[in-house]
């Protein structure tokens, strides 16, 4: 059982952390494959099955490329973090929200709550990542922000999901 310091499992976390504001900042969500190790496995499941991807470069194409092209302009800022340097393994929770931080009319913010497991690999990289989240909240969201106009198109992998 692999056993990292608590300070490189957090040092980890911050460089993840770092990255992925860097990416909603340019809106290149690419350079986050460089945080995996070359045989990393990523994956999410959907009402449509799981989606799983081997490979930094595959990961870079799919899971943080073409996945994330549509979200240009949300962000996904990090709530909770918990790790387990004993296991090398962090859960976050995370919030997908929409270009410019929107309020619904009673106040509320426009967001849902996802979360990410990961397995360090050691040397600064996850070797492994597993998101979940509620598919019919982000659907119904993404939905909403069309309705109102606060995005002008549909993401394309959820237009099977989500109708005009």
């Amino acid at each position: 059982m692999p056993n990292f310091s608590r300070d490189e499992m957090e040092e980890m976390m911050r460089r993840w952390t770092a990255a992925n504001q860097k990416s909603e900042r340019e809106g290149n969500w690419r350079q986050l494959a460089d945080c995996f190790s070359e045989d990393c496995v990523y994956g999410w499941e959907t009402p449509n099955g799981k989606y799983e991807f081997i490979g930094r470069e595959s990961i870079r194409e799919t899971c943080v490329g073409a996945a994330m092209d549509p979200y240009k302009g949300w962000t996904y800022p990090y709530d909770k973090i918990v790790i387990d340097e004993s296991r090398g393994e962090a859960f976050a929770t995370w919030w997908q929200t929409p270009p410019g931080a929107p309020s619904r009319e009673d106040g509320s913010p426009m967001k849902v709550i996802g979360a990410s497991w990961f397995k360090y690999g050691g040397n600064y990289q996850w070797c492994e990542q597993m998101d979940m989240y509620d598919y019919g909240a982000i659907t119904n969201l993404i939905k909403e922000c069309f309705d109102k106009g606060i995005i002008k198109e549909l993401p394309l992998m959820s237009t099977d999901q989500v109708t005009k």
